[in-house]
Parts: C-alpha cells; sequence; structure tokens
C-alpha cells in the first residue's frame, strides 16, 4: 500500500472528467446557435437506480424559454439550409 500524500486529483474519476469534458463541448456547441441551459448539469452514476454512466441532465426550462430556443434554433437552421441551397455550405453528416 502507497501511503504517500493525494492531491485532489486522487478523487478524479476518468469518465467524470470525459463527462465534463462532454458536457462542456455540448454546451458550447448549444451556444453556437444562441441557446443556453442554465441548469445544464452532470447527473453521476447512481448505486440504487438504473443509471451505470455518467448523464447530462438539461435540467427544466419554461414553456416560454422552451419557444424562445426553438424559434432560435429553427432561425439558425433557416439561414444555414439558404446557404447551402446557395451552394456556399457543405451538407452536415
Amino acid at each position: 500500500m502507497d501511503y504517500r500524500p493525494v492531491g485532489p486529483s486522487h478523487f478524479d474519476e476518468a469518465d467524470h472528467t470525459e463527462a465534463k469534458e462532454v458536457g462542456a463541448d455540448f454546451v458550447n456547441a448549444l451556444r453556437r446557435v444562441r441557446v443556453s441551459f442554465e441548469a445544464i448539469d452532470i447527473d453521476h452514476p447512481c448505486d440504487t437506480c438504473q443509471q451505470v454512466e455518467h448523464r447530462i441532465s438539461l435540467g427544466w426550462i419554461s414553456l416560454k424559454e422552451a419557444r424562445r430556443m426553438t424559434a432560435t434554433v429553427n432561425a439558425a437552421m433557416d439561414e444555414l439550409d439558404r446557404y447551402r441551397q446557395a451552394g456556399r455550405v457543405p451538407r452536415l453528416p
């Protein structure tokens, strides 16, 4: 057994670090189309339920927020479609 001092990284789980990285990428992708979930969070695996991996939770949003986000995303996609139709943007994968 190793009894040398440890630092905060001793408690970091590789999958938790990956979840934070994926979560940050997801938030940044949403922000590119002007959508932000204020209550976004990472849910940890649960010993007493069926959840065996980290999950990204978007939290709760009001109908007003959902309408605003829907309009924002649709406007961004409509603009992208106009560029595609003009042949100025490649198709998404």
